[in-house]
């Protein structure tokens, strides 16, 4: 019984980290085909692949949106 429970786990956990590098792959080839790593991302597979590893495009802030006032 414990056996079986364990197999599960271990297939479980692998099946998960196939599926994660699988849709982090994916994203990686749709942001390269699209060249939009400095701009919005294309989908929202490419968009989740940015997530994992970490990346985001910035995009200029209004000043309304965070309060401050900018001198002139």
């Amino acid at each position: 019984m414990i056996e079986i429970f364990v197999l599960t786990t271990v297939l479980m956990i692998t099946g998960t980290g196939i599926g994660v590098l699988a849709v982090v792959s994916l994203g990686i080839r749709r942001e390269e085909r699209a060249f939009s790593l400095t701009g919005d991302s294309p989908d929202r597979v490419a968009r989740g692949a940015r997530r994992i590893n970490g990346l985001y495009s910035r995009g200029p802030v209004p000043a309304r949106e965070t309060g401050h006032t900018w001198a002139a």
